[in-house]
C-alpha cells in the first residue's frame, strides 16, 4: 500500500503541475500558484486514491484517483474563487 501511496502522490503531483501550466488556477492567487496546484493535486489523488481502495478494490484505485484528480484540480480552484467572490460581494452590500 506504501507503493500505491507514493504513486498517488506522484500523479498528483504531476496533474497538479499540468493544471498549473495550463493556468487553470484563479485569478486571485498572487502567490504561490505553483505550490497550491501541487499540494492540491497531491491531497486529492492520495484521498481519491485511498477511498477508491475502500470503494472498489486495489485494482481500480489508480483510475479512479487518476480522473478525480482532475476534475478535482480543474474545477476546484475556479469554483472556490466564485464562491469568495459571491460571499465578499454579500458582505459589503
Amino acid at each position: 500500500m506504501l507503493v500505491l501511496s507514493l504513486l498517488w502522490l506522484f500523479i498528483g503531483l504531476f496533474i497538479g503541475s499540468l493544471a498549473w501550466l495550463a493556468r487553470c488556477y484563479p485569478p486571485s492567487w498572487q502567490r504561490l500558484r505553483w505550490l497550491r496546484m501541487l499540494v492540491l493535486g497531491a491531497l486529492v489523488a492520495l484521498a481519491s486514491g485511498w477511498l477508491g481502495v475502500l470503494l472498489t478494490g486495489r485494482f481500480f484505485a489508480t483510475a479512479l484517483a487518476l480522473w478525480m484528480t482532475v476534475l478535482c484540480v480543474a474545477v476546484l480552484p475556479r469554483s472556490s474563487h466564485r464562491l469568495y467572490e459571491r460571499l465578499h460581494f454579500k458582505s459589503h452590500v
